[in-house]
């Protein structure tokens, strides 16, 4: 009886749930709700519940797509992202949206498409333009980034962030007086621009400049002090200056940090040098020389593993399977995250049968690189060895997703649609693989046989 007037208390003490909402508009702005709480599964939910009530309304479906890029579930952007612009083909936010998608699945021919894609159909929008400019910053492409960064400021001249990615391409190109410049005009409409200080101090502290560089440092640390970079770097320009007591309260929050800076560690013991306290100096000494050579000994082993993940992909192909799985396990002794190797061995192992030990080692390439279109094209064939092929379809599908040029996975869609009786969605499978490997036999032939 207790326990049963409990359950009747509690049931008038439990919050409110939500009010069922009954128009698109009411359940967007629950999702709007479930997105500010960074609630991503409630939000895309709410999203398509509201795409049923409105299902040509692309604002809703970018928002669907945006929740599924947040969520980092990019296969699934990706292919909402696709659904709006077959619905409004010159989308700029839905261009914009699944080349970011793609580019968090390192597909970046996928992302140039789309950003060309883009800036064709905007011809006056700037986004485009910034976008391509930092994707050509990470592929090291300055000269091509600075090309769409200066068009881009040239639409939107008061934009500050183009204008630091233009600053930060002009530095890796190596010419210091445009970068200067360029952050000149960031930091004359925006003092407190943390990134504009940090490269004008890094620009200045390489020139020995240290009376410019000081100013611009500590403005980074007082203004981001979490900042490991900026805090290093301040402290490199403290020792310069010299103001070693400084460097030291400067440096010292980052002795405790995890992993290990070896930079911070080696400049911390110079502090406590410079500043007479030669005890603390030979313990943080002692630190950074093991810290350092960890960090040797990692980049060694990451080094070596690397080689011989090459070396046996090279045996296996002339079908010398021992000796690539032996070289396999030696990468892995060096380097346990090396999810080439875990994949490559989830490979050989597969051929000889042994589908358990396939699964994991395959899954734990996957958890390093969830979305690789071959590590899925591997757990895909596994789940199809097991019979599980509702789930090998959904595996090959997200192939198709983050690479939409991946034959093979196409091929395996239409076996599996096959083999389920579903004559039309197996033909369009074989036939999209035809269409991207037109001289495999393979292909044609099975093309052939649906027909």
């Amino acid at each position: 009886m207790g326990l049963l007037l409990f359950l009747h208390v509690t049931g008038f003490v439990q919050a409110p749930s939500r009010p069922k909402a009954v128009s698109a508009t009411e359940l967007e702005k629950l999702a709007q709700e479930s997105v500010a709480e960074k609630d991503w599964e409630t939000a895309a939910d709410e999203f398509r519940r509201a795409i049923e009530i409105e299902p040509r309304n692309a604002r809703l479906r970018v928002e669907l797509s945006e929740a599924l890029s947040a969520a980092q579930d990019f296969p699934a952007a990706i292919a909402a992202f696709n659904d709006v612009l077959r619905l409004d083909p010159r989308n700029e936010a839905a261009e914009l949206g699944i080349a970011e998608a793609y580019r968090s699945v390192f597909n970046y021919e996928e992302t140039r498409k789309f950003l060309d894609r883009a800036k064709q159909d905007h011809p006056s929008s700037a986004a485009p333009r910034i976008a391509l400019g930092r994707l050509e910053i990470e592929l090291q492409h300055y000269d091509r980034a600075i090309e769409e960064l200066q068009s881009a400021i040239k639409l939107v001249p008061r934009d500050v962030g183009a204008r630091n990615d233009l600053a930060a391409a002009y530095q890796a190109k190596g010419d210091l007086p445009q970068a200067l410049e360029q952050l000149e005009t960031v930091l004359a409409r925006d003092n407190s621009n943390a990134f504009a200080h940090f490269l004008r101090a890094q620009i200045y502290a390489d020139k020995d400049d240290s009376e410019r560089a000081l100013p611009d440092a500590q403005a980074v640390v007082v203004a981001q002090p979490g900042n490991i970079r900026g805090r290093i770097l301040l402290g490199k320009i403290l020792l310069r200056v010299p103001n070693c007591s400084r460097a030291i309260e400067i440096l010292r929050p980052l002795e405790k940090a995890s992993p290990r800076e070896s930079d911070a560690l080696f400049l911390l013991a110079r502090a406590y040098q410079c500043a007479g306290d030669g005890a603390s100096a030979q313990r943080v000494t002692a630190e950074f020389e093991q810290s350092s050579k960890a960090d040797r000994a990692a980049n060694e082993n990451s080094t070596q593993a690397g080689h011989l993940v090459h070396e046996a992909n090279d045996l296996a192909i002339k079908n010398q399977f021992p000796q690539a799985m032996d070289l396999l396990n030696q990468a892995l002794e060096k380097d346990p995250t090396n999810s080439d190797a875990h994949a490559q061995l989830a490979k050989l192992q597969f051929s000889k049968g042994d589908l358990a030990k396939a699964a994991e080692s395959i899954q734990k390439a996957l958890a390093a690189r969830p979305y690789n279109p071959d590590y899925l094209y591997v757990w895909g064939k596994i789940l199809e060895k097991e019979n599980r092929t509702d789930e090998a379809l959904q595996t090959f599908e997200k192939i198709t997703q983050v690479n939409p040029n991946e034959s093979d996975a196409y091929f395996e869609i239409g076996t599996i649609q096959q083999q389920k009786g579903d004559r039309k969605q197996a033909q369009q499978a074989y036939k999209k693989a035809v269409e991207l490997s037109p001289d495999d036999p393979d292909y044609r032939k099975a093309l052939e046989s649906i027909k």
